[in-house]
């Protein structure tokens, strides 16, 4: 059974996890039941308006891939996939993961930090929640798949998910949906939640091989019946029986002849 998270990433997947939470509990507890935009806001916010300003119309439909539908329906088509190739796990990956960081988003982070952006909950960005899980769910098992080799793909995967990302907190930026520690609390988010839920499923599946199977004297089947020092069974035997006697003999007392 294929993990989810190769053994290889499991360390680093777990650091980028608590770097995501350090993130979004530092800037949660910044911007706690304010309003107010930081320095760094304002700084992206200019540039944006500067570069896409005149872009209106494209920014709206480039926000518009983070809208609850068409997340849901990217949702449905991996898990759709999945299926259809019996991969149960990423059934349930892709579906669990995107689904707890939205909901995580909504109905937790967004009421308990406050903070608000023309009287709305903005922290963290629900648009960029839901673009960057999906993202992040194709990544993962893309990037630990074991039939994908290339590094050139890898890099390519990693820089287009990111792209898809960056763009709709862009878009949310320009269009002053949201500010840019709004979105860049939703990648976290996503991120954390992904990984979180990718790595507890693959806990809970018995690692890549599942569980281990006993068999003869606490060896598995194969091992069991695995001829040793080049004997079939039947030699190895009566090899051992032959030691065992002449054991026995050493071990019998015998007084000196004369």
């Amino acid at each position: 059974m294929e993990l989810l998270v190769p053994a290889r990433l499991r360390y680093p997947a777990t650091m980028l996890v608590l770097l995501c939470v350090v993130i979004v509990g530092g800037l949660g507890a910044s911007f706690h039941q304010r309003s107010s935009p930081a320095g760094v806001d304002r700084f992206v916010a200019d540039w944006v308006h500067r570069l896409a300003g005149h872009h209106a119309g494209l920014m709206e439909q480039v926000i518009r891939i983070g809208d609850p539908l068409p997340v849901a329906a990217l949702v449905v088509g991996l898990a759709l996939g999945s299926a259809a190739l019996g991969r149960w796990r990423t059934v349930l990956f892709a579906v669990v993961g995107p689904t707890a960081a939205v909901l995580l988003t909504e109905f937790l982070l967004k009421p308990t930090v406050g903070r608000t952006r023309y009287g709305q909950l903005a922290f963290p960005s629900g648009h960029t929640t839901g673009t960057a899980a999906v993202v992040t769910v194709v990544l993962v098992l893309f990037l630990g798949s074991a039939w994908l080799t290339s590094t050139v793909v890898k890099a390519m995967l990693i820089l287009l998910g990111l792209g898809v990302s960056v763009a709709v907190s862009v878009a949310l930026v320009g269009r002053n949906w949201h500010y840019a520690t709004d979105t860049l609390g939703g990648i976290c988010v996503a991120v954390a939640s992904v990984l979180v839920v990718a790595l507890v499923i693959d806990e809970l599946g018995g690692g890549s091989d599942g569980p281990p199977v006993r068999g003869g004297r606490g060896l598995s089947p194969a091992t069991a019946v695995r001829p040793s020092r080049g004997l079939v069974p039947a030699e190895r035997h009566d090899s051992g029986r032959h030691e065992i006697a002449r054991a026995g003999r050493r071990d019998r007392w015998e007084p000196p002849r004369r």
